[in-house]
C-alpha cells in the first residue's frame, strides 16, 4: 500500500526523530555518530531544510527542523537513511533495514511549542541519566549555540530567535526557566529492558525476580523501568512475576 503524503505543518517547524531497527544501538559507537554527523552536514546542501536542533542517541535521533514544505524534509530524511544504513551495513558486515520506518515527525504550531521543543531534545540525555546537565552531552547541538559550529548555522539562529546576536540570554531562558509540563512530544526512551535489568540486577545484587519480596526495591524498579524503558505494564509483570496491577500502582507513586 502507498504511503500517505505527510500534512503540511502551518509554521513550518517540524520535531522529527528516527530510531533504529527493533531499538537497535544505531549509533552505539562514537564512529557512527561522528559519521552520522557528517552524512546529515553533507545533506543539508541544497535540501531546502535548515536543522534548528539535534541530539543523537544509542539508538534513536531527534532532530528540530525546518522547511517550507514537507516534501523538502521528507527528501532529506530520505537521504540521511539511505546514506548511513549504507555505512552502518558496511562496516557490521550485515544487510537489511538500519531505521525503524521512514521517520517521526510533530508539526511545531507555536513559538512556545519550538522553544519547548528545542529544550525536550537537549534535556534528552539528561532525562535517560546519560548526563546530569545538557551540556555536558556532546552528541547533541547544545554546545554549538556557544562555541563551534558543525550544523547549526546562522540560519537556524535567525528561525529560532530573530537574531544571531544577544541570544544566549533567551536560549538561557529556554533551557533554564521554561516550563515544559504541558506539553507533550513524542517520546522514545533510550534503554532497552535487557539493559535496564542487568543494570538493577548490579545495582541491588539481586535477581530481577527476586526484588519483588522487598517492597521499596520492587516500587523503584517499576517506577524506573516505566520511565526509561518502553517496556509495557504486561511484559514487566511477568518478568518481575507480578500482578498487573501492582505495576501499574508503583507505576503512578
Amino acid at each position: 500500500m502507498p504511503r500517505g503524503a505527510r500534512k503540511e505543518s502551518k509554521s513550518c517547524f517540524y520535531h522529527t526523530i528516527v530510531q533504529g531497527i527493533n531499538k537497535e544501538y544505531i549509533f552505539g559507537k562514537e564512529e557512527y555518530i561522528q559519521m552520522y554527523k557528517k552524512i546529515i552536514s553533507k545533506k543539508l546542501k541544497d535540501s531546502n531544510v535548515t536543522i534548528l536542533a539535534y541530539c543523537i542517541m544509542n539508538n534513536h535521533a531527534h532532530f528540530l527542523m525546518y522547511s517550507e514544505k514537507s516534501a523538502f524534509i521528507s527528501k532529506y530524511m530520505q537521504k540521511l537513511n539511505i546514506a548511513y544504513s549504507t555505512f552502518y551495513n558496511k562496516v557490521n558486515k550485515r544487510v537489511g533495514y538500519v531505521f525503524r520506518d521512514r521517520f517521526y515527525s510533530q508539526e511545531i504550531l507555536s513559538q512556545r511549542q519550538l522553544y519547548i521543543c528545542l529544550k525536550y531534545i537537549h534535556n534528552n540525555p539528561v532525562k535517560a541519566k546519560i548526563t546530569k546537565n545538557m551540556s555536558e552531552y556532546k552528541h547533541s547541538s547544545y554546545n554549538e549555540f556557544f562555541g563551534e559550529k558543525c550544523i547549526i548555522d546562522d540560519e537556524s539562529l535567525k528561525l529560532l530567535f530573530g537574531t544571531t546576536k544577544n541570544f544566549k540570554e533567551q536560549f538561557n531562558f529556554i533551557h533554564n526557566t521554561l516550563d515544559d509540563d504541558n506539553e507533550i512530544f513524542i517520546d522514545i526512551k533510550e534503554k532497552n529492558i535487557s539493559d535496564f535489568i542487568y543494570e538493577m540486577e548490579e545495582t541491588y545484587n539481586k535477581k530481577i525476580n527476586e526484588m519483588k519480596n522487598e517492597k521499596s526495591i520492587l516500587k523503584n524498579v517499576i517506577k524506573e523501568a516505566r520511565n526509561q524503558t518502553d517496556v509495557t505494564i504486561e511484559e514487566l509483570a511477568q518478568i518481575l512475576e507480578v500482578s498487573k496491577s501492582t505495576v501499574g500502582n508503583y507505576s503512578k507513586k
